[in-house]
């Protein structure tokens, strides 16, 4: 291989895939970058086997030839270059070297002919949506995915087709559920999708930097994400999703209408105070126009607050976990949200004002 690279370029390549080559001690290639000629581009892959990446750079070549080189020794060597300019690579079997005008580096190399070969799903398209609905509907629910669950399924994010408008992303660990619609132009084909939640904060770094429309591919086991010169691969989760539609409530006893962020200042500062559990009690009243909110510790103190609000319905009193609720009101991008309350025992709701795309559940504690 002999190309000429603009190292700027190459630079942010390897920091894209970086983070996805890992240590593999059963398949050292892993913790490789490979490198490929395409005629006018080099092609830069990473993969864990569950999360795989492709990066096209513009470059000169002057001769094709495939390479694996360790990313994190090559990243490092490129980001401490002064020169930002062109730079020009070689590779002659068991090494390969980078040439600025004014230095020269080897790096030791690893055969590429160990390295899997990223899944290619061209043909079984789902649907197409910019990066930014893309973004916005993976960024509102992906937090609410369980972490370590026995369940592939909640330790996912969900996405499915609701009537050909809209695809829907939903997120749960059984305590607390958010969902997400956003509308897309076309959605057919497409049916539901799990993605595993640790692929998905991976993607949603590349989604955040690109502007552009994304083009969605997939199978029972794999999902393509093709973001301009970006293709992102992940596993696909096998399993079904919860109904969770049976636990939203149809009615609701008591709702309450506030600043969002005057709720998120309160919480913060009451997690002071917060237990083992993370109790929080919340009191409602109606003839006040109250929200009061109180944590306490034996080992620490109590803190209590009092918010004006607008209620209707009844007075209430419940528990929560302080931090499953103050990350619903994170999620909403409104200026004002609404607490929706069915009763004890009963799910609670959380939404924005005036935007019905975004909604929240959360059980409560026991006293």
């Amino acid at each position: 291989m002999k190309i000429t690279v603009h190292k700027e370029q190459l630079l942010n390549a390897l920091t894209g895939v970086e983070r996805i080559a890992g240590k593999n001690l059963s398949l050292p290639v892993l913790q490789c970058a490979v490198l490929s000629t395409d005629g006018k581009n080099l092609v830069v892959r990473a993969t864990n086997l569950d999360l795989g990446i492709e990066i096209k750079v513009p470059a000169e070549i002057e001769q094709d030839g495939t390479v694996a080189v360790p990313a994190d020794t090559f990243s490092d060597l490129l980001s401490t270059l002064s020169f930002s300019g062109p730079i020009f690579l070689e590779h002659d079997g068991s090494k390969m070297v980078v040439t600025t005008p004014k230095s020269s580096a080897s790096i030791a190399t690893f055969s590429h002919e160990d390295f899997p070969s990223l899944p290619k799903l061209s043909t079984k398209k789902l649907f197409s949506l910019s990066s930014k609905k893309l973004l916005e509907g993976l960024k509102s629910v992906y937090w609410s995915a369980s972490i370590g669950s026995i369940k592939p399924e909640l330790n996912s994010v969900y996405l499915y087709n609701d009537g050909g408008k809209y695809i829907v992303c939903v997120a749960t660990d059984s305590f607390r559920l958010a969902e997400k619609k956003i509308q897309a132009d076309t959605v057919e084909g497409f049916e539901t999708l799990l993605i595993p939640v640790k692929n998905v904060s991976e993607m949603l770094r590349h989604l955040d930097g690109y502007d552009g429309d994304v083009s969605v591919y997939g199978d029972v086991h794999q999902i393509g994400f093709v973001l301009g010169k970006k293709y992102i691969t992940s596993r696909a989760v096998d399993g079904v999703f919860p109904d969770y539609k049976q636990i939203i409530p149809k009615s609701f006893t008591t709702e309450v209408t506030a600043l969002k962020q005057d709720f998120i200042d309160a919480l913060k500062h009451l997690r002071i105070f917060s237990d083992q559990f993370n109790k929080l009690s919340i009191v409602v009243s109606k003839e006040k126009n109250s929200c009061m909110m109180k944590t306490s510790n034996p080992e620490t103190g109590e803190g209590e607050i009092v918010l004006d609000v607008a209620v209707e319905g009844e007075d209430v009193e419940m528990n929560f976990n302080y931090m499953y609720v103050l990350d619903g009101f994170n999620a909403i991008v409104n200026d004002s949200a609404v607490i929706q309350f069915a009763g004890q025992g009963k799910p609670t709701c959380v939404r924005p004002v005036g935007d019905k795309s975004f909604l929240y559940i959360v059980m409560s504690m026991n006293r």
